[in-house]
């Protein structure tokens, strides 16, 4: 099939306008491209005229939707001139506009023109001014770019939202569209997701609850409250969507900047910012989840559980340790199986070949015995909580005392070390400056000393944090106290109260020496650790059966 001629192909009439372009006025908007580009193609006889615009996009970046469309027909041949009201509508950045003016359109039998700028491929000029031209384009891009920076980083000092969309939950104030207030038809969900994370369930299950109980995803709602028309599913819960939700602490009413960034003015991709780095502004807006909830939901969050194939879980899932190797065991279930035989196994078992052995315990076997010993727990908290608290405060006085003790000497000695470094170093300039050793000796060296120097100030900041943590685990014993009174006569163990109180259960190895199977476990409870009602009791299962056992032999 023979080549189409230049007149039978398409003339392409491109326009582009991005926000920042915007703001220059009226000249630069699309109807007045469209009319500039029109009017210039009538008087100069082109025909088969098709217009291909990208409202809403930079010329730093050639992803565009209109332009890639275009860059496809060019490619097949099919467009035969492409006309812009000026070079900087194709794009700002410089080389990648040279690329298709100089290679891509002459490669393909296309005339291009530029018409505010007198620029045409197909009329030969003595002296070319278009890559200067677009190199202009690309410092007013850049330049550009700076100043938004610049005024998005005023604003994220002063705790301003860097967002124009107000998370699900919240809505913007109709007396000052830069405050949010809470939307309650939405903050009622994102409490109800909370709450169920809280009993137990992980995103996904949420995300099934939700959809059975036919609640409106975020985009429906928003749809639906805007007067818009409902997508196809209403009600089609997604487990990133719920992942999100639990994530967000602006629901604590703090506002949380810089969470992305990007590597430069050309680069649209955004990329996680470390948390470090990051800005958080307290009371920015209205709370609809109190700090003490959310953080038992992060808590959670860190010990993510993957549902078994029956979609079974534990209400102890996550929370389990083996007390030989530190892992964590493994909940284990099928469909057969009654509620009494699902068991717990080490993650480094394997059937002999892994590295530890299986401390197996049934499930209902552990419930059994975190509960009676939580009954005991919380029973003498209420009545004696003065004299717990007293004695607790005692305890982590003692311990708080030792490790500051200990982590200002280490700070001292940590310190000395750094400085003598900074000696070394000098004087391994000096010698490789003198001649005494070779360049690559002292790169290699250098090299060396940074990074021990890099690890020692990282160890300094743990050990200051370490010493600075005493005002934090006051706030976590009270913060367990009032989950304490929470729970008064409890009838059975939740996975809320395995939450709100518990940090982690060890499991021991069984010992069978006594001709009797009896396994150890130890209860961590959150800020406390280990809680002994009376010094000569332990928790033991004995022969599968949760139970108290006197400790008549040593520890």
């Amino acid at each position: 099939m023979s080549r189409q001629s230049n007149a039978e192909k398409i003339t392409a009439l491109y326009c582009r306008l991005s926000q920042d372009d915007g703001r220059e006025g009226e000249s630069n908007s699309i109807v007045n491209q469209r009319a500039l580009l029109s009017e210039y193609a009538r008087k100069n006889h082109f025909k088969n005229l098709r217009f291909f615009i990208d409202d809403g996009y930079s010329g730093t970046t050639f992803d565009r939707p209109a332009f890639r469309e275009l860059e496809g027909l060019v490619e097949s041949s099919e467009v035969g001139t492409v006309i812009v009201k000026d070079m900087s509508r194709l794009g700002r950045n410089y080389l990648q506009v040279g690329i298709y003016t100089d290679i891509v359109f002459p490669d393909n039998d296309v005339r291009f023109i530029a018409i505010n700028d007198n620029v045409d491929s197909s009329v030969q000029t003595e002296f070319d001014m278009t890559p200067i031209r677009n190199f202009c384009n690309e410092l007013y891009a850049r330049d550009t770019a700076k100043k938004i920076k610049s005024t998005m980083k005023m604003k994220a000092e002063r705790g301003e939202h860097l967002t124009f969309i107000c998370p699900y939950g919240y809505m913007k104030s109709e007396t000052d569209k830069n405050q949010w207030v809470i939307d309650e038809g939405a903050a009622e969900v994102v409490r109800y997701i909370f709450q169920l994370c809280i009993e137990g369930l992980g995103p996904t299950q949420i995300a099934k609850r939700l959809q059975r109980e036919k609640v409106l995803t975020p985009t429906a709602y928003f749809a639906k409250r805007d007067g818009n028309p409902l997508p196809l599913n209403p009600y089609r819960w997604e487990q990133k969507t719920v992942a999100s939700i639990l994530e967000k602490i602006e629901y604590t009413g703090c506002t949380e900047n810089y969470k992305t960034i990007s590597k430069n003015y050309r680069s649209k991709k955004r990329t996680s910012n470390p948390k470090e780095n990051r800005m958080i502004f307290e009371d920015t807006q209205p709370a609809i989840i109190d700090k003490p909830t959310f953080d038992a939901v992060q808590e959670i969050r860190k010990h993510k559980r993957r549902p078994t194939a029956t979609g079974k879980l534990s209400i102890l899932s996550g929370k389990v340790y083996c007390a030989d190797c530190g892992s964590k065991l493994y909940y284990c279930t099928t469909n057969g199986f009654e509620p009494k035989q699902d068991f717990f196994t080490c993650s480094n078992y394997r059937s002999n070949t892994g590295s530890c052995s299986a401390h197996y315990i049934r499930n209902l076997t552990l419930i059994n015995l975190i509960f009676k010993h939580l009954q005991n727990v919380l029973t003498y908290i209420q009545q004696f909580e003065d004299a717990f608290v007293r004695e607790e405060i005692k305890k982590a006085n003692a311990e708080h005392f030792e490790a500051v003790k200990k982590a200002k000497k280490d700070i001292v000695n940590l310190q000395t070390r750094c400085d003598n470094l900074d000696e070394f170093f000098k004087r391994l300039y000096e010698d490789m400056v003198s001649g005494r050793i070779s360049n690559e000796r002292f790169d290699m060296m250098s090299a060396d000393y940074e990074t021990e120097q890099k690890n020692i100030k990282e160890e300094i900041a743990r050990l200051q944090e370490l010493i600075n943590s005493g005002e934090q685990e006051q706030y976590d014993l009270n913060q367990f106290l009032k989950n304490v009174r929470k729970y008064t006569d409890p009838e059975t163990l939740t996975a809320e109260m395995v939450n709100d109180l518990i940090d982690k259960i060890v499991v021991h190895a069984p010992d069978k020496s006594s001709g009797h199977r009896r396994q150890k476990i130890e209860i961590y409870y959150k800020a406390i650790g280990i809680i002994n009602i009376a010094e000569d009791e332990e928790l033991v299962a004995k022969d599968g059966r949760g139970q108290w056992r006197k400790n008549t032999e040593p520890a």
